[in-house]
């Protein structure tokens, strides 16, 4: 009896863990098939964000970039990567009614920067260029690579730099997609203002008035000059220029200059505020006709993104009827 007894009971363990094992057996599959079709959903989704996580690898990877010259920090912020740090910022923001480079730390004056902080950020690389900080590469090279870029100058087509400059810096920042779809941007950008531009009767004279006895003209070599030849426009200063693209005349010269002026609503001129012409001197006597002005709001040897600020000035300077 009691072996009959066990005999069941061993029996019906059996058949409890064939039953146990069944039902394993069919959550497994069933887990299994539920895992398979949630990995069909979420695959998809899961490839399609790879990219965006290898962006945001490369952004946690991107090189520490120092410059000290504002074409190239322009350029940098077009792209979307602004310099890590930069020299003379404070400067160059002082010249804008907008915030400039609002994440970029300040290095202190351009020729004299801080160079125990500027070692403190162990950047990858320092851009400067030429002629301008040449003297302090020595020191520069010490502390990181030195690149050096050259821009501006007589002898130099100024758009195929800044086409150079901008796939050089899209290079240094792993942006060479973007720098491509920079140029062309800025490039359908011109022929659409060239579109659209007024043509003036004359030629045009690029100016800034530096003091009541000096003004300042651009010409070849300068993004100015650039801007307008971009634009089928004639520049009427053909007269030499500087390694800057720029020459200054005296108050008795400029009086002898026939042509349509466009005068830069000073942002460089450390001399002038609030008005286009000063206040005494005899330059409230220089022009018969007033000259158009613009508020300059692009840095004269800036990047693309400077010209283009520069050309959209330009048209609405030129649409914009001036007061006799």
């Amino acid at each position: 009896m009691l072996l009959s007894v066990g005999t069941m009971t061993g029996g019906s363990t059996v058949c409890h863990c064939f039953i146990k094992a069944g039902i394993e057996n069919i959550f497994m599959i069933y887990m299994g098939r539920l895992l398979l079709s949630v990995l069909r959903a979420v695959l998809p989704v899961l490839l399609s964000l790879l990219p965006l996580f290898a962006s945001l690898s490369n952004a946690e990877e991107s090189k520490k970039l120092v410059t000290f010259d504002y074409a190239i920090a322009d350029t940098l912020s077009a792209l979307r990567q602004p310099p890590l740090a930069m020299a003379g910022l404070a400067q160059y923001r002082s010249f804008y009614r907008e915030p400039l480079l609002p994440d970029a730390r300040e290095l202190g004056n351009r020729f004299q920067p801080n160079f125990e902080y500027l070692a403190s950020l162990e950047p990858d690389a320092i851009l400067i260029s030429p002629p301008a900080h040449l003297n302090l590469e020595g020191k520069l090279s010490r502390i990181a690579d030195v690149i050096k870029i050259q821009l501006f100058g007589e002898s130099l087509n100024i758009w195929q730099n800044l086409e150079q400059l901008t796939r050089e810096v899209g290079g240094l920042s792993d942006q060479q997609q973007q720098a491509e779809a920079l140029i062309d941007s800025v490039e359908a950008r011109m022929s659409a203002i060239a579109a659209q531009i007024e043509r003036p009767g004359k030629p045009l004279f690029v100016a800034e008035i530096l003091d009541d006895r000096h003004l300042r003209l651009y010409g070849a070599g300068s993004l100015e000059d650039m801007v307008l030849t971009r634009l089928g426009l004639e520049n009427a200063w053909q007269g030499p220029t500087n390694e800057w693209g720029f020459s200054i005349l005296t108050l008795s010269e400029a009086f002898q200059l026939e042509g349509r002026f466009i005068l830069l609503h000073p942002a460089y001129s450390q001399y002038l505020t609030d008005s286009a012409l000063p206040t005494s001197g005899l330059w409230q006597h220089w022009l018969n006709d007033t000259p158009v002005s613009i508020e300059a709001n692009y840095w004269p040897w800036g990047g693309f993104s400077s010209a283009l600020r520069f050309a959209e000035s330009l048209v609405e300077a030129l649409e914009t009827p001036t007061e006799r």
